[in-house]
């Protein structure tokens, strides 16, 4: 029998210290009186500024650290043991959208870090939780981008790991069938993350070597939507997903995600 948030559980949020992850905490945190959040992030004191900002900060549980290192990944897993409650979702948020620039100036060592934290780091964390999604019928939320539907100039590697994501997701809503795996994208989000990409593209036109019109990519980046709609939309999908959107490529503009609209309670 599936768990809802109203019998308690818990939901882990990676990439949880700014943007998109610290509001997802704050509106699951405000959903029930039961629900604990499990929010890893790389910087401490962002998120015990977190753990000061939202309601019922006593459900909230911080893991400081990189998402990517094996050790922060023990340390979630730790807590699920100790915490004993249904994990009700995944929402793997943590992204790197650096290095950026012409796809082969891509170095080894870049590549390793990108699929890393885009993709490893995901999958090792979802291979935790397995077993008690499945007991849950709970969700995986992996959070896309645009970037992976199609190549964009200075941002084809990290593309690169999004699309992989994708595939993924797919690839767990096929193996896993008790478990409502979806790729969302949120949009051009107003972050930290979407100002790094700002000056990217910025630096990428700048380079002699460009010969593409990056006009369209600029344009989209200087006009992000708040970090509202997005949070709020992921948040419903965490607890409450339709089965029938497992393993597809979901967008915050799309007409069926409506329904995920108003904020969780």
């Amino acid at each position: 029998m599936a768990t809802s948030d109203s019998q308690g559980g818990v939901v882990v949020v990676t990439g949880a210290s700014r943007g998109i992850g610290r509001q997802v905490c704050i509106n699951l945190l405000s959903s029930s009186t039961q629900l604990h959040v499990v929010a890893v992030g790389r910087t401490r004191s962002d998120l015990s500024s977190l753990a000061h900002t939202c309601d019922n900060s006593s459900r909230l549980v911080i893991v400081a650290g990189d998402i990517a290192d094996s050790a922060t990944q023990t340390q979630i897993s730790a807590l699920l043991q100790t915490l004993k409650l249904p994990v009700l979702a995944v929402v793997n948020n943590a992204a790197s959208v650096t290095p950026t620039g012409p796809l082969l100036d891509t170095s080894a060592s870049e590549w390793a870090h990108l699929l890393s934290t885009n993709l490893t780091a995901a999958l090792v964390l979802c291979s935790t939780c397995i077993d008690a999604l499945q007991e849950s019928r709970g969700r995986i939320i992996n959070v896309s981008s645009s970037a992976s539907q199609r190549p964009v100039p200075g941002f084809s590697a990290y593309g690169m790991t999004k699309a992989a994501l994708n595939y993924a997701t797919q690839a767990l809503a096929l193996e896993y069938p008790k478990v409502t795996s979806i790729a969302f994208y949120p949009g051009v989000v107003n972050t930290d993350m979407n100002q790094a990409a700002r000056q990217s593209a910025a630096a990428y036109v700048a380079d002699p070597r460009t010969h593409l019109d990056t006009s369209a990519l600029t344009a989209k980046l200087s006009d992000p939507i708040p970090v509202d709609l997005p949070s709020v939309i992921i948040a419903n999908l965490a607890l409450r997903a339709d089965p029938s959107l497992s393993g597809r490529y979901v967008t915050y503009s799309d007409d069926e995600m409506h329904a995920y609209h108003s904020s969780p309670h």
